[in-house]
């Protein structure tokens, strides 16, 4: 596990109960993980407190409480700011873009108000359009333009792409890999199943674990899924994997995700990218919000310029009901 996150808990294991609506994912492959995830020592001993492995198993595949965070950034008032930085190959800073707002609820549409914006390099062309997919994709599904319906929820928990153009396809991928890492995205060439974290085809490429462990000082459920280094006693094959990694903190109290990190990366002519992602979120009148959004990603598309751009997301002062 990464730095800081394997701990040690000093306190009482609750029992934990889980209540099921329709699965998303077949019992067998519930049934084929189980046969393979490893278990830290303190939840073994919190399955004799009644911590159900199986139940949580099947709440990691089905969860929609990220989705739902997400969608409080549409829904609830709060403040955000935000900086975005374009890079070259050499690591050298091209284009930065600074903005400091608020969501507004107007009745039953919400927007966004921007109280601040700092514009730097060339970051737009000559028309006004951004210049990078991965800055416009960011600019579309952080800073939406206009009013919209104020509502946080959850249609269905598969994301559908949308193809009607370059961009929407891509921004849509890219919302998928964000916010529903673990499932297939047909749509991809070459790397598409590969995405299908808990699909039987993928998990001997896998560690799958879970640990205990604290996050914003909560007790957590910490599932991983980490692509194996060997295979067999030989080195693993880097194209075998798109997630390379999957960090998720699960609150042990209402199993609402608190926090996930993630790594996709996957190269090829057709397709290069290597991403990374950390999400924070926090528990806000009983309603699960973001507080922090972390990006940093490379992007090579055909016929277009690579692409090094990094971003965070600071989302404070909600006001949740």
């Amino acid at each position: 596990m990464p730095n800081g996150m394997r701990v040690r808990l000093a306190i009482p294991v609750a029992s934990v109960a889980f209540a099921w609506g329709t699965s998303s994912f077949a019992q067998n492959e519930v049934d084929t993980i189980m046969n393979v995830i490893q278990l830290g020592d303190l939840v073994v001993r919190a399955q004799g407190s009644g911590f159900n492995v199986e139940g949580f198993v099947q709440q990691v595949m089905d969860d929609t409480t990220f989705q739902h965070a997400f969608q409080n950034t549409r829904f609830h008032p709060h403040s955000v700011r935000s900086v975005l930085r374009v890079r070259n190959k050499d690591e050298r800073e091209t284009a930065s873009l600074f903005r400091q707002g608020r969501l507004l609820r107007e009745g039953l549409t919400a927007r966004i108000a921007l109280d601040s914006v700092s514009e730097q390099g060339r970051l737009r062309d000559g028309r006004g359009d951004m210049r990078y997919l991965t800055a416009e994709m960011y600019d579309d599904v952080f800073f939406p333009k206009g009013a919209w319906p104020a509502s946080n929820r959850i249609a269905q928990r598969q994301q559908e792409i949308d193809r009607s153009s370059r961009f929407e396809k891509y921004r849509s991928e890219l919302k998928k890999f964000m916010f529903n890492p673990g499932q297939e995205i047909a749509s991809v060439p070459m790397i598409g199943d590969k995405l299908a974290l808990f699909d039987q085809r993928m998990m001997p490429f896998y560690d799958y674990r879970i640990d205990q462990g604290f996050r914003g000082g909560r007790s957590c459920w910490v599932f991983s899924a980490v692509a194996k280094d060997t295979m067999d006693g030989d080195p693993a094959d880097e194209d075998d994997t798109v997630i390379k990694r999957m960090f998720t903190w699960f609150d042990q109290n209402d199993m609402q995700v608190l926090a996930r990190e993630y790594r996709i990366a996957h190269a090829s002519l057709i397709l290069d990218f290597d991403i990374s992602i950390a999400v924070e979120n926090s528990l806000v009148n009983g309603d699960l919000v973001p507080v922090k959004v972390n990006y940093d990603g490379v992007w090579d598309i055909p016929f277009k310029k690579r692409e090094i751009v990094r971003f965070f997301l600071e989302y404070t002062d909600w006001q949740v009901p």
